[in-house]
């Protein structure tokens, strides 16, 4: 089982991103690990409110907060300056979980060895919707970590995305909203748009409703690209080739409204999107499988309904596996 202390590290983002997904990974087949994860995360919002708070109140919430781990016998260390800084509130509603999180630093100088990084993620099977302290909001989908440093918006405007992100990003002509991917920077003033970038897919897309974006390369001044609303960029991460092309924005963003449209999708990026919305594990016994394409929009349905279209148009075999322990994933085999 993990350490208590490490798995309150990744809850309150102070964790090494290896660590941490290290850790993550690791909950899955722990049950232990994986309801101790839960309670401190539901825990920590206890200690988070949108509305500003006195120190006095906060550290209250804090002894509480410390009372329910020393009942599991528990001893860690966390800096009660971090929670006087950083608030955030979790709201689940209709299967979405909102993160919000909220800066009460009345002092706009950090230094150095107090600035740490706050990481989001937005497991398999969940979406989050995230409002960051400049009031920038982010849709965060299934499977992603979106990351930035505790001087965001006061010094810059930098974040890290694993995973896929819609962003409406508040106007701030003096300090620039950029997204790492990578090698690739996504530089904007004020705008919204797309950005798909799982680790290890190869690509990076980003997709244009409104504004205007700059794609920069951290290891290239010569690299430079322009986008304008209704295109999207197709960047290598290999070859650093990029594709610009016109696209239906309002079909690539509808993965935050729950909704996925597939028009001769390849059956490799088919399973790669279902296994991040439903949560599950699927293994292609064939590797013909991966030749058919895949057409269908697909908003409410259930795994069942979903598994039986992919069977009736693509003319395979699945076989759902369910297992009685709630800890296992759902497991889909597919032949021909």
């Amino acid at each position: 089982m993990n350490n208590t202390e490490d798995i309150l590290n990744v809850v309150v983002g102070n964790a090494e991103a290896d660590a941490k997904r290290s850790i993550l990974n690791s909950l899955e087949d722990e049950q232990d690990s994986k309801e101790e994860f839960n309670r401190l995360k539901n825990s920590w919002a206890l200690l988070s409110s949108e509305k500003e708070m006195s120190s006095y109140q906060i550290e209250n919430l804090y002894l509480d907060f410390k009372d329910q781990l020393n009942s599991k016998k528990t001893i860690f260390k966390l800096n009660i300056n971090l929670l006087l800084k950083y608030a955030a509130i979790f709201i689940f509603a209709v299967g979405l979980s909102t993160l919000y999180f909220h800066y009460q630093n009345s002092n706009p100088s950090i230094r150095e060895s107090e600035l740490f990084d706050a990481s989001i993620v937005a497991e398999n099977g969940q979406r989050s919707k995230i409002i960051l302290p400049d009031s920038s909001v982010v849709w965060l989908n299934s499977g992603s970590i979106l990351t930035y440093s505790s001087n965001f918006a006061h010094q810059n405007r930098e974040i890290r995305l694993s995973g896929q992100a819609f962003f409406q990003v508040t106007k701030n002509k003096e300090m620039p909203f950029v997204v790492n991917c990578d090698d690739l920077k996504v530089k904007v003033l004020g705008t919204m748009f797309d950005i798909n970038a799982y680790y290890n897919d190869g690509t990076v897309s980003v997709a244009l409703e409104s504004g205007s974006v700059e794609l920069l390369h951290s290891k290239s001044d010569l690299f430079h690209y322009k986008i304008v609303p209704g295109e999207m960029a197709l960047y290598d991460l290999h070859t650093r080739d990029v594709v610009i092309k016109e696209v239906s924005i309002d079909k690539i963003t509808a993965w935050k409204d729950g909704i996925l449209y597939f028009k001769d999708s390849s059956m490799k990026e088919v399973l790669k999107k279902l296994e991040r919305k439903y949560n599950i594990d699927i293994v292609v016994k064939n590797p013909s499988v991966y030749m058919s394409v895949f057409t269908a929009t697909i908003k409410n349905e259930t795994l069942d309904e979903v598994i039986k279209s992919i069977e009736f148009a693509c003319s395979i075999h699945c076989t759902i596996v369910r297992s009685s322990n709630k800890s296992v994933k759902t497991k889909v085999e597919i032949n021909n």
